[in-house]
């Protein structure tokens, strides 16, 4: 009875170990996928706009409020 404790303790520890390893190797890679997804997004940020007016929108470049953004 005991082997049969200690062999059942064993195979749960090798399945648990293994089970950890897989699912933290996928959230690596989804952690890489979503850290480029952001910075594709945050890339469209960075460009100039022009901001013309006077008005009720933030201008993204001089955090003032105009009419227009383009």
């Amino acid at each position: 009875m005991k082997k049969i404790l200690y062999s059942l303790s064993v195979l749960v520890i090798i399945v648990g170990t293994f089970n950890f390893t897989i699912v933290n190797k996928r959230i690596n890679n989804v952690s890489c996928i979503v850290l480029k997804n952001i910075e594709a997004l945050s890339y469209a940020e960075t460009v100039n706009e022009q901001c013309y007016g006077i008005g009720s929108l933030d201008c993204p470049n001089s955090k003032g409020k105009v009419k227009f953004v383009y």
